[in-house]
């Protein structure tokens, strides 16, 4: 299985590209239990943009449902920002950007 490993601000994403599915594990103490107890999700494609550090899951083929996120950056993140970190809902839409 090949797994790849993205750091956000407060979980690692991991994808395992050949079944087309993730799973977001919470950072801190544990982790090794906690990847164990993290379900996998379906996703239809994983998009990183190369002139940031932004990254979009797509969960269907209509790309109707994503989510979007950030690499972290070591000690001068952007992302850390307390008024950044955590999930919302961008209007209507379908895009939940998470930390």
């Amino acid at each position: 299985m090949e797994l790849v490993t993205i750091d956000s601000c407060h979980h690692y994403w991991v994808f395992d590209v050949a079944g087309l599915r993730y799973r977001r594990v919470p950072k801190g103490m544990g982790f090794e239990a906690r990847m164990a107890k993290a379900e996998w999700h379906p996703y239809h494609d994983l998009q990183l943009d190369p002139y940031s550090d932004s990254f979009v899951v797509v969960l269907d083929e209509a790309s109707t449902r994503t989510l979007r996120s950030w690499r972290h950056t070591e000690a001068t993140c952007p992302q850390c920002d307390a008024s950044r970190s955590g999930e919302r809902y961008v209007g209507d839409s379908a895009l939940v950007e998470v930390g």
